[in-house]
């Protein structure tokens, strides 16, 4: 959340040590409904500054006894600062929303509960009986949950009794009774903590945390912060008029949901066939069997059982961690009405490997080759002396929510799905009745006109094969208007786009904003027909910068940004040693291997990076520590005495020799890799190719050939794999490096071309010294 607006938004020093003081005493914002800025300079035009100089901060204890208190502000009247309110009531829960817990997994009711409604004989097809059982199975668990209480209560019960019991022990240190009632109090206790923790960790939702800090103060918070955050008491509607009334709020709510979503289908035919022509890729018949084949016992459950326990559950409630531990019993009836399912027609299998229709989810490509090329695209893209340019970043606003079900119809369509197959996806796609949950409480029920659901595994699919005929769409219009073209490095490639946020590259009359080779009149009426805001270098496209140059340090500082929020949040300051090693091997490095997959990063970054980890897991935060062991050390795997730390640098390396590794193999999965063949290589060997030409990063990647040499193991074969004169087959290296080539020999010949009918070389090398070599 911003702290100021206005003319000066520029972090001060002072507002980096308040904000740490914060965090040191483990204080919490208090939430703020509306607006945030509570200070203004009352100044006009560019002066103008707003600030968040008024706050409310709490701890743990207020939380506690008031979970949904938050504060709004007044208007200031006369005063340039606001008056702050403080509100601690909380909402009313009319109908409670049944969600699962999975510490019920854990009791000794829970089988035979579940066995007991299972029995049941209902009429009708499997899927209903599913649906009526799982219905009738929620006020059982209900009741299972009221039994057990308040789960932290039982804890400090447990604990307090033990403490007692291990008293009585001092006294008696002889007596088997005390013996035995401590062992039976243990075990009390163990297990109350046990569920506990269980509740907490499916309620925080701190998936990367395994291990160490299950039921700690992390927790605790996270728990009351995400219920606070989750309350709404105020809300403004379309007109700005602010709404406080909780019935007004909810039908707001429901008011603007129904209109994204609902509302009646407008039933319109749309014919995408005219594109077929520029459509690359099309369903095989090979591809269109394999879609309509039904699914095998051991495929639905292993889906059932790759779903993580802690994962939001479904629209029934019940989490994934229910059908795991229920599956003895449930198993065979769910299969069935799955199976069932199948028989009439209303789904198919879609799998991951039957859709290589664009970059997103095809095995064997990965993010990191779109980041690389778009980097390759815009090197030097502010250069004078080029064709004058345009290019447009595109990303879509409630991208799921508005597609509309009729053109992803005619998106099936074109790209030959079966008629069978579209029905079947017709029919899972326009049959979803909505309700909002507000508060807790669920609101409304209306059916949906649009927009795929999320969280369904198959709206990915079905959004890309969407996003593809956008892309055709876009080509289309480039190849039949002579004002655009292609990048000028694309043209024979025919690639223009990429994974949204999308990347449109042309080169022509249209010139980008920020180009040096356009005036002033040109690039104000080019933002005013395209309706884009202007564009400035360095831009964000996946999370990372785009660069015209080399990157710098100063182009990595949203990478220390990132960094320091994560160890600097208050949930990391409450972690144990064991904790904070957990959020640097899962979290930290997940954020660094995500830049190094696509830099060289300066060793500087790496170095401000590697202190930043080291001080915060020595003393908890980023300030200065005291390391017990050396960082090398802590690197090493356990098995040699380390944590098991992975080096920033050695990862950067191994991630940048894979996409090296890419292109020796010659990966035509990967357009990066097709990029570079096309417009470096030139059918010239990436262990010979000159190092002085091409984009920064390609200069640097090709450093590091000497790196990734002593880790393939060459052999020749029949010799039609690889090139004599330009491969490293021999200790020496790449013969071209060493000797000239005859008059009568081919530079670029095979292996296979210097073998004579013996099997034998036919070849003679003249070194560059004089000395021949047969």
């Amino acid at each position: 959340m911003s702290e100021v607006c206005g003319s000066s938004t520029d972090i001060q020093l002072a507002m980096t040590e308040f904000r740490d003081c914060i965090l040191d005493t483990g204080l919490i914002h208090l939430p703020v409904q509306g607006e945030r800025f509570s200070w203004h300079n009352c100044s006009e035009g560019d002066r103008s500054l707003w600030k968040r100089l008024d706050r409310l901060i709490v701890n743990d204890a207020w939380l506690g006894q008031w979970p949904c208190s938050h504060y709004h502000c007044l208007n200031a009247r006369t005063s340039d600062h606001s008056p702050l309110v403080i509100r601690g009531d909380s909402v009313s829960h009319t109908v409670s929303m049944f969600r699962f817990d999975n510490y019920l997994t854990m009791s000794s009711e829970f089988t035979t509960s579940v066995q007991k409604i299972w029995r049941h004989q209902i009429a009708g097809t499997s899927m209903y009986a599913v649906t009526r059982k799982l219905r009738a199975l929620k006020p059982v668990f209900r009741t299972l949950r009221k039994k057990k209480g308040d789960l932290s209560l039982n804890v400090k019960l447990a604990a307090d009794f033990l403490g007692t019991v291990q008293k009585l022990l001092q006294t008696d240190r002889h007596n088997t009774l005390f013996i035995r009632l401590e062992k039976c109090c243990k075990m009390v206790f163990f297990r109350a903590t046990k569920l506990e923790q269980v509740m907490l960790q499916q309620r925080a939702k701190i998936h990367w945390l395994k291990g160490g800090d299950q039921c700690s103060r992390i927790f605790f918070r996270k728990v009351a912060m995400r219920r606070a955050s989750k309350k709404v008491f105020q809300i403004a509607n379309e007109a700005g008029r602010t709404l406080t009334d909780q019935d007004e709020v909810v039908e707001e709510f429901v008011s603007f949901y129904q209109r994204l979503l609902g509302g009646e289908r407008r039933r319109e035919y749309i014919d995408l066939r005219y594109l077929r022509p520029w459509a690359r890729h099309v369903v095989t018949p090979a591809e269109c069997t394999a879609l309509v084949q039904r699914p095998t016992r051991e495929e639905i459950k292993d889906a059932f059982f790759d779903i993580a326990e802690d994962k939001a559950p479904g629209p029934d409630g019940y989490s994934s961690g229910f059908y795991k531990a229920a599956w003895p019993v449930i198993g065979d009836e769910v299969v069935k009405a799955i199976l069932e399912f199948f028989t009439l027609c209303l789904l198919s299998s879609l799998r991951c490997d039957d859709q290589p229709i664009t970059e997103c989810f095809c095995p064997g490509r990965s993010i990191g080759d779109n980041i690389l090329l778009a980097q390759e695209m815009f090197t030097g893209y502010n250069r004078q002396g080029l064709p004058k340019r345009c290019a447009l970043k595109v990303d879509l606003r409630k991208a799921y929510d508005t597609v509309e079900w009729d053109f992803l119809i005619a998106a099936l369509q074109l790209f030959g799905f079966p008629d069978t197959f579209i029905g079947w996806i017709e029919e899972c796609v326009t049959t979803p009745m909505f309700s909002v949950c507000i508060n807790g409480n669920p609101h409304g029920f209306f059916k949906g006109a649009r927009g795929l659901r999320q969280g369904d595994p198959m709206s990915p699919f079905l959004f890309v094969l969407v996003m593809e005929v956008l892309q055709l769409m876009m080509q289309q219009l480039i190849d039949q208007n002579e004002g655009f073209s292609y990048h000028w490095r694309c043209k024979e490639l025919g690639l223009f786009s990429f994974v949204l946020p999308m990347i449109y590259s042309y080169f022509a009359r249209p010139m980008w904003p920020r180009s040096r080779c356009l005036d002033v009149e040109e690039r104000e009426h080019l933002i005013a027909a395209l309706q884009f805001q202007e564009g400035h270098l360095p831009l964000r496209y996946l999370g990372l910068p785009l660069l015209a140059s080399r990157l710098s340090i100063s182009d990595c500082h949203p990478l220390l940004l990132k960094v320091d929020s994560r160890i600097k949040g208050w949930d990391s300051i409450q972690l144990s040693f064991a904790g904070r090693l957990q959020l640097i091997k899962s979290v930290l490095m997940s954020l660094n291997v995500y830049w190094a997959m696509a830099f060289i990063l300066p060793k500087g970054v790496i170095r401000e990076v590697e202190k930043r980890m080291r001080h915060f897991l020595w003393k908890g935060n980023s300030t200065v520590g005291y390391p017990k062991v050396a960082w090398s050390t802590v690197c090493r795997p356990k098995e040699e005495g380390g944590l098991g730390i992975r080096d920033i640098l050695a990862i950067n390396k191994a991630l940048m020799c894979r996409h090296l590794w890419n292109v020796i193999q010659g990966n035509q999965s990967s357009i990066w890799v097709r990029w570079i063949a096309h417009n470096y290589l030139r059918h010239k060997s990436v262990w010979t190719v000159d190092v002085k030409g091409g984009s920064w990063g390609w200069r640097k990647l090709l450093r590091l050939r000497s790196a990734l040499l002593p880790y393939i193991d060459l052999k020749i074969g029949d010799g039609e794999c690889f090139s004599l004169w330009h491969d490293p087959w021999h200790s020496l290296g790449p013969l071209i490096q060493r000797f000239s080539v005859w008059p009568q020999q081919d530079e670029h010949s095979c292996g296979s071309n210097t073998f004579n009918s013996y099997c034998g070389w036919s070849l003679v090398l003249a070194s560059y010294h004089g000395h021949g070599m047969h």
